[in-house]
């Protein structure tokens, strides 16, 4: 038997969609702000932002955290040496049930853009 690939209308062979890459995880450059994931969704999100303040600035200042409803943040510190050690001290520890899985977030958080921007302004 012979299969038949797909045709469209004009009768020529349909392309297959570009596969997504994936992206390393481990590898992200390091950034001031981290993304945590596997967080308790049945825990009332003030309560999970408050405990989330407590447990990361043991190891520096934070400027922010953000989080949904969704098991997910973003915690947003003043330096990337606090995020980094913060990522390596509680990397898989528990938090209301549930093991921390924390990578560096893929993309710089826009208070820290800002606050670039109005550095360079001011020096240049």
């Amino acid at each position: 038997m012979v299969e038949e690939k797909k045709r469209t209308k004009s009768n020529v062979p349909e392309k297959q969609p570009a596969k997504k890459a994936k992206l390393d995880l481990q590898n992200l450059k390091p950034s001031q702000t981290l993304y945590i994931k596997n967080l308790n969704d049945k825990i009332n999100p003030k309560i999970i932002k408050h405990n989330l303040y407590l447990l990361f600035s043991t190891y520096g200042d934070i400027i922010d955290i953000k989080n949904n409803k969704r098991g997910q943040a973003h915690i947003i510190f003043t330096n990337v040496a606090g995020a980094s050690l913060a990522l390596k001290c509680l990397q898989d520890e528990e938090f209301f049930d549930k093991k921390l899985v924390i990578n560096y977030a893929i993309k710089e958080s826009k208070i820290v853009e800002r606050a670039r921007k109005e550095e360079e302004e001011i020096e240049g």
